[in-house]
């Protein structure tokens, strides 16, 4: 899924605006980019484990990026709470959630004596998808451990998706709080951040015109990088 429009006023800010708020919406920017291939590369693993049901191989970078994408979603809250908002950034509150799992992560040696075991919960959690046959259209729910099962819990709904037509749906990661076993539904989480994309593109977009502010091609001066060469 592409998060950012191809014209996104992300990626050509201004050169007018305060340093200190082009700062924070390039950040946005690159925060934005790393969740959006993140979720590729989750969704290219997920489908190879899904068509290849023997094969477990390889498994640890699938939680890497399940994983990355809750720290990156994190991190895009705090960054736009950097910025104003008449709304207390209401628009943030469906991803909100994320922040529980992030903690987690941040304090899994905490979490082993709290409730990963108690739970039965592996360290890196679980990942639920299901996976739709398009030839068919079965429906296959699967299920990821990351390390050695216990006898984990899991929960999950049978997701109505009659109407996808993609093979990989409806991804959660699951693992717990300081009590009790959680999860957030990945593919949601990313509906919900491209549609906070696209409203903020519209809204900086309009106000930049009002201010007379022209796009700035940055290409030249953005993600660039510098090989050093010893002298012969």
């Amino acid at each position: 899924m592409k998060i950012l429009s191809e014209n996104s006023p992300f990626k050509m800010l201004p050169i007018e605006m305060d340093a200190y708020q082009r700062l924070i919406l390039d950040a946005i920017r690159i925060t934005f980019e790393m969740i959006e291939n993140d979720y590729e590369q989750l969704l290219i693993k997920l489908l190879f484990l899904s068509q290849n049901d023997t094969i477990k191989e390889k498994t640890s970078p699938v939680f890497g990026n399940a994983w990355a994408i809750i720290d990156h979603s994190s991190r895009l809250i705090k960054l736009f709470q950097k910025l104003p908002s008449e709304s207390n950034h209401k628009i943030l509150d469906n991803i909100l959630p994320v922040n529980s799992l992030r903690n987690t992560i941040q304090h899994l040696n905490e979490r082993i004596d709290e409730s990963l075991i108690k739970n039965k919960s592996p360290f890196y959690g679980i990942l639920v998808w299901h996976h739709k046959n398009l030839q068919t259209n079965e429906l296959t729910p699967k299920i990821l451990y990351s390390g050695i099962n216990y006898g984990s819990n899991v929960t999950f709904k049978i997701p109505d998706i009659s109407k996808s037509n993609t093979e990989i749906n409806c991804i959660s990661l699951q693992s717990v709080d300081k009590k009790k076993i959680i999860s957030i539904n990945l593919s949601e989480l990313l509906q919900e951040i491209h549609s906070i994309c696209k409203l903020n593109e519209e809204k900086i977009g309009e106000f930049f015109k009002a201010q007379g502010w022209l796009l700035c091609d940055w290409s030249k001066q953005k993600d660039i990088m510098v090989s050093l060469k010893s002298e012969k």
